[in-house]
């Protein structure tokens, strides 16, 4: 295998993964009724995790 056939295989699986998990915790963010603190806290966690997780798959989109 070439350099250029193994970078061009390289991120299917990574982005697969990306996906899997920003759908994952958006279901969750959906799916989470508040009915207490730590329900908000559960929220409030997720909701910074999928932003982190969006800058983190801008740098991969553009190869940083």
């Amino acid at each position: 295998m070439n350099i250029s056939e193994f970078e061009r295989a390289k991120p299917q699986e990574t982005h697969a993964c990306f996906m899997e998990i920003k759908d994952k915790y958006e279901a969750l963010l959906k799916e989470t009724v508040i009915m207490d603190e730590s329900d908000a806290i559960k929220v409030e966690m997720t909701a910074l995790f999928l932003k982190d997780l969006k800058e983190i798959y801008k740098k991969f989109l553009t190869g940083l």
